[in-house]
């Protein structure tokens, strides 16, 4: 039976379930050494670490509460894929460089079966694929790089950025010389030095001086003196709010938010001869059971409004029962307007065009061929030049390492963005120009 609740004289709030609240709102010495990023003082009680180990955020868990703010987003991984993808491009192989009209031009070359041959045994493209991910969430790169006979590189494997961290300098260290690695880094406090496995940095004075070691990449932001991080994690306070909107719809259907049916009935419907008030209010309470259980049942009402007069709303003189379905407000243009400026916001803050992540606002997409074809391009030569560099890094040192191909530089094979009847043909992206007369950037 639905439950009847008086909220004004003769005027009575009907819900098909249980009621329950829900408020949302949008709401010199290495070992003094910190990150800004997390609000750490050089020599503070909080400086260093939880144990032996430089911890990611204050309980060394924010990688952990930066993925989960990401999963419970309808879009927000999307924005990292894109970047991903744009990073990693199509691939790493040789590149000659040259001048052309005074500008630095980098042209793919055939590979040669000894380069193949050295790609394969690296699985380079699995790495870039891992790498690429790895910056995209985090800006931070930690690959082992392991040596085999003859101190050639055996392989190059990526290193999850949650699982390791650098251990905290000793006195008088001025660098950060190992790194420790362990899957229980971020779910809990001060994993203990006994469960960990310890991997020497790399070090570029001297590259083979270890059999294993750990090169880690990141990007130079100003303050971050052992640990990078990626601007999108300034969006973490508006992510939480457009995180919250399917919860407020879910709340909405799921708890009767919304009143739905409205049912006006003459004040005098009830009063029958020979009741008292008790009998009457009892009479009243079953009629409007029925009615409510009804309505439920054939037109999936949610909250019901019932008001008692001798006139309705318009005026006229009530002779019987009146229901009137009422407009549901789910679909509030200025609520959906708001969650569409967050996604906005959520879009530059990861450097990526909404539309190039398959984010549509509007209504859709909206953005011509070579609107898209511009932005693409602008995204692999700009917006993604350092971190297709943090990528190559340690690509490029095993290639040193190996003497693999010296006279050719290593690159990422630019996305092709050519569109029919939209590019011009003498773009390097149109296929039907003489590669002689154009030469891609790198």
């Amino acid at each position: 039976m639905a439950p009847i609740k008086k909220i004004a004289s003769n005027v009575y709030l009907v819900s098909y379930k249980p009621q329950s609240a829900v408020t949302v709102t949008f709401g010199k010495d290495a070992s003094q050494t910190v990150d800004a990023a997390y609000g750490e003082k050089p020599g503070g009680k909080s400086s260093g670490s939880k144990g032996g180990y430089v911890p990611r955020g204050k309980d060394d868990d924010k990688l952990v509460q930066l993925h989960k703010l990401l999963t419970e987003s309808p879009n927000k991984w999307q924005f990292v894929n894109t970047r991903r993808n744009f990073i990693g491009g199509v691939g790493i192989g040789p590149h000659q460089e040259e001048v052309v009209k005074g500008e630095l031009k980098y042209t793919p070359i055939p590979r040669t079966p000894q380069y193949r041959e050295w790609h394969e045994l690296l699985d380079l493209d699995t790495y870039l694929a891992e790498a690429s991910y790895q910056v995209a969430f985090g800006g931070d790169l930690f690959v082992k790089m392991t040596l085999g006979l003859g101190k050639k590189v055996e392989s190059l494997q990526v290193v999850d950025t949650f699982e390791i961290r650098a251990r905290k300098p000793k006195e008088n260290e001025t660098k950060i010389s190992e790194y420790w690695l362990s899957s229980k880094f971020g779910y809990i406090k001060g994993v203990k030095e006994d469960d960990v496995v310890k991997v020497p940095a790399f070090d570029p004075q001297d590259p083979t001086k270890y059999p294993v070691c750990i090169i880690h990449v990141k990007p130079a932001i100003p303050g971050q003196k052992i640990y990078g991080f990626e601007p999108w994690w300034g969006t973490e306070r508006v992510t939480k709010i457009t995180n919250r909107v399917p919860d407020y719809y879910e709340a909405a259907f799921d708890n009767g938010f919304f009143v739905t049916h409205h049912v006006d009935i003459p004040d005098n419907y009830f009063k029958k001869e020979g009741l008292n008030e008790e009998e009457e209010e009892a009479l009243k309470k079953q009629v409007l059971d029925q009615i409510a259980d009804t309505l439920m049942g054939l037109e999936k009402a949610n909250k019901i409004l019932f008001t008692f007069s001798k006139l309705s709303v318009d005026g006229k003189t009530i002779e019987g029962v009146k229901i009137t379905p009422l407009k549901n407000p789910i679909n509030d243009e200025a609520f959906l307007k708001m969650f569409e400026s967050i996604n906005l916001i959520q879009a530059s803050g990861h450097g990526v065009r909404a539309d190039l992540a398959s984010v549509a606002f509007n209504n859709g997409l909206g953005t011509s061929g070579k609107e898209l074809a511009t932005s693409a391009n602008y995204m692999q030569d700009f917006m993604t030049h350092f971190d297709k560099m943090t990528i190559l890094k340690p690509v490029r040192i095993a290639q040193k390492i190996d003497g693999i191909e010296p006279e050719n530089y290593l690159c990422i094979y630019r996305i092709s963005s050519y569109t029919y009847d939209v590019t011009p043909e003498s773009s390097s992206q149109n296929p039907n120009t003489n590669p002689s007369e154009t030469t891609p950037k790198p």
